[in-house]
């Protein structure tokens, strides 16, 4: 069962020219005396924040939560660090988050997605884990040799197409459907009846294995934090912009400034939530409106003993629904204590979100009842995500859906006068979805201020 970020892509883009990771402050900048206000305290907001008061800027961050991160969101109360949030580096390999990792939130835990067992409650004996490369590699030529455009087609229209192939012919419905959510779904949090093809070959990856933080994700949050100027519980409400300036209005009052940059969720935009004076021109608008945000939450579960392989790092259940409690990644190799997660997406994960932290943890155990048995001891505690209920963000990541052209994220990310710039992943052309992405387009805005202060 292999599921790592853009599984069929291998190349490494450029996006690692320009600003260093972290800059050192220059004098020779003409930009004394220039403010910035950056919206969102998320690591795209923190990566510019950082990037532009170490080159001279004075910078204010401000954060309508009542923390920093985002989305890098590790929370502490079951005893160990546990991201609700991202929680993998994808590709450690040149990867801007390793160096951040390496020093903020050492050490690092390679994750071993081939480290796996699971169970198959369709009584077919594993068939679908035995296939799940054919799988894999069959979608991969149907890429390859469509000559339709990816945008038009869904992911669901591609999976019916290729089971006609005799090696996944004999597969059942539930079969391919774990097969499909792992591989894809797992991967954009969206289902394949909304997932554009296109998505499937949209950025790049880094190479490297990838890896978990057991010091936790928000490591690395505040250690880039540290220093900068930031307002948290503090909502902005509107940004009005010319050539002249900004001024950002807040629940509290209004800041004036030179430039502003909008790294708030793709969701928060969707919703309306801050107003654009003048609007935002028609191809951003339309951006907005088109790409859609998924839905990927977690529950972990705490248990007095481990009742399972705690080497084992991936836990899969084949089930007739294959898009409930499929995935379970084991959290003790990198606790050490006995902790296990639920990875659920779209309408299941949006489902579970409306049932409270109790009632998530019930329908969890007894998913975890039917792989392991009935006799397992309940969890002692739990703790869950609800990202889609999250008002701050209003869903985990963007993905495209089908229709849509991947340049709607360039259109996203294009800038207002000069003088209101956009970061956060669903603006990364390459590298959307990731934490990686976040963080280079939070260094891309500061770029565009930088050039637009000259």
């Amino acid at each position: 069962m292999v599921t790592s970020r853009r599984l069929f892509l291998t190349g490494i883009l450029a996006a690692l020219t320009g600003l260093p990771l972290l800059t050192r402050k220059s004098s020779s900048q003409p930009v004394a005396g220039q403010r910035v206000v950056v919206v969102g305290a998320g690591i795209a907001g923190l990566a510019a924040a950082r990037t532009l008061a170490d080159t001279g800027f004075s910078v204010t961050v401000l954060e309508a939560g009542n923390r920093i991160g985002g989305r890098l969101h590790t929370d502490r109360s079951l005893g160990a660090p546990l991201d609700l949030g991202a929680s993998w580096i994808h590709g450690t390999r040149s990867n801007p988050i390793t160096a951040l990792a390496q020093r903020f939130a050492q050490p690092m835990f390679e994750w071993d997605y081939d480290n796996e067992e699971v169970f198959d409650l369709t009584g077919n004996g594993g068939r679908a884990v035995k296939r799940f490369e054919t799988f894999a590699n069959a979608l991969e030529d149907f890429l390859d040799d469509t000559e339709t455009s990816l945008t038009r087609i869904t992911a669901a229209n591609a999976i019916e197409k290729i089971r006609r192939q005799r090696a996944l012919s004999s597969l059942t419905d539930a079969e391919r459907g774990f097969m499909a959510h792992i591989l894809l779904e797992q991967e954009f949090a969206a289902p394949v009846s909304d997932l554009s093809l296109a998505a499937v070959e949209e950025g790049g990856a880094f190479k490297g294995p990838d890896a978990v933080l057991p010091q936790g994700y928000d490591k690395i949050a505040l250690g880039v934090a540290e220093g900068l100027t930031i307002q948290t519980e503090t909502v902005v409400t509107q940004i009005d912009h010319s050539q002249r300036g900004v001024s950002v209005r807040t629940e509290n009052g209004v800041l004036e400034a030179d430039f502003a940059i909008c790294a708030v969720s793709l969701g928060v935009l969707k919703a309306g939530d801050i107003v654009f004076s003048p609007g935002l021109p028609d191809n951003k608008r339309n951006a907005v409106s088109s790409l859609r945000m998924g839905v990927l939450d977690k529950i972990y579960l705490s248990f007095p003993e481990a009742f399972w392989d705690e080497t084992v790092h991936n836990f899969g259940r084949i089930s007739g629904k294959p898009d409930t409690f499929a995935y379970w990644p084991n959290l003790s190799p990198v606790t050490g204590k006995p902790i296990l997660c639920a990875l659920n997406v779209g309408e299941f994960a949006q489902n579970l979100e409306k049932l409270g932290e109790e009632n998530r943890r019930q329908a969890a155990f007894e998913a975890l009842q039917t792989m392991f048995g009935r006799d397992i001891p309940p969890p002692d505690a739990s703790i869950s995500s609800a990202w889609q209920q999250n008002e701050r963000t209003r869903g985990s990541y963007s993905f495209l859906p089908v229709g849509v052209e991947p340049r709607a994220r360039k259109a996203l990310a294009a800038d207002l006068n000069g003088r209101v710039f956009f970061a956060g992943e669903a603006t990364a052309q390459d590298y959307p979805a990731t934490v990686h992405g976040a963080w280079l387009s939070g260094q891309r805005a500061a770029r565009d201020v930088i050039a637009s202060a000259r």
